[in-house]
């Protein structure tokens, strides 16, 4: 959350789902961003609610927060909503392009927004083929139709749309490129130095510039200690899945184990 006012904007958001939920209704978000669903998350714990998150698959990075009404089964999964007559809450799309030419995921993403739907109806895309010739959107269920009907054309290639069950959607396995390095010590300054291989002041640079989270949360203290395994984000460079800083080398340094998501 880039500042103070947007995070009390999504609590106060997240306060009227609650307030659904008190009522006996379940609260229902949109689709949020990653950073959003994790302060979102943290914020339900901490108030001790019980919810789920929605994207429609496991590992989703847009999901959906539904905040639980009381006569709900805290540990229930999504599927356990269709007991208590939600079954509309992600659908999936499927577009299928003629593969003659290239479409990545900012053409479909470009196509879906320019049809003048709002961000929040719309969670992950994913792009599948060496063209780019099949995708799946994830989106409101009650958005499935509008994106068969409307959706005709991705960049200037003519597409077919239909609705599918969720469990027909071929889910890409998710790529990383493992980084092995060994830095002075788990400072986030010293294994963002590592991580981008940039010279180690270049690095606290961009912490101070606050161009680097971890775990979805600015980070603007250079000599923040990093505790494994966590996700450290540094805008223009990629995201990171530290997996430890550990193990001692004869020289006195760590050996730093990551992944790179591609």
């Amino acid at each position: 959350m880039s500042t103070e006012r947007e995070t009390a904007e999504l609590y106060a958001r997240l306060d009227d789902l609650l307030d659904c939920a008190l009522s006996g209704e379940l609260g229902l978000s949109g689709f949020l961003t990653p950073r959003d669903a994790h302060y979102a998350s943290a914020y339900l714990r901490r108030k001790g609610v019980h919810f789920l998150s929605l994207g429609g698959y496991s590992g989703a990075e847009r999901v959906r927060i539904a905040i639980l009404p009381d006569y709900m089964e805290p540990n229930m999964g999504a599927d356990g909503l269709a007991d208590y007559g939600y079954t509309d809450t992600v659908a999936a799309v499927r577009i299928s392009a003629s593969g003659y030419r290239k479409l990545s995921h900012r053409d479909y993403m470009g196509s879906v927004l320019g049809l003048g739907v709002e961000r929040s109806v719309v969670g992950d895309i994913l792009v599948l083929g060496e063209s780019g010739e099949t995708a799946y959107i994830f989106c409101d269920a009650a958005m499935a139709r509008f994106f068969e009907e409307e959706l005709t054309k991705v960049a200037n290639d003519k597409v077919r749309t239909e609705a599918v069950a969720l469990s027909e959607v071929r889910i890409p396995e998710r790529r990383f490129a493992a980084v092995s390095d060994t830095v002075a010590s788990a400072r986030l300054d010293c294994v963002v130095a590592a991580l981008c291989n940039f010279a180690r002041e270049k690095a606290k640079e961009a912490v101070l510039a606050g161009l680097v989270e971890v775990d979805y949360e600015c980070e603007e203290r250079p000599d923040r200690t990093l505790t494994a395994p966590c996700l450290v984000t540094v805008r223009g460079h990629g995201k990171y899945r530290v997996l430890s800083v550990s193990d001692v080398t004869r020289k006195g340094r760590y050996r730093l184990s990551a992944e790179k998501y591609l």
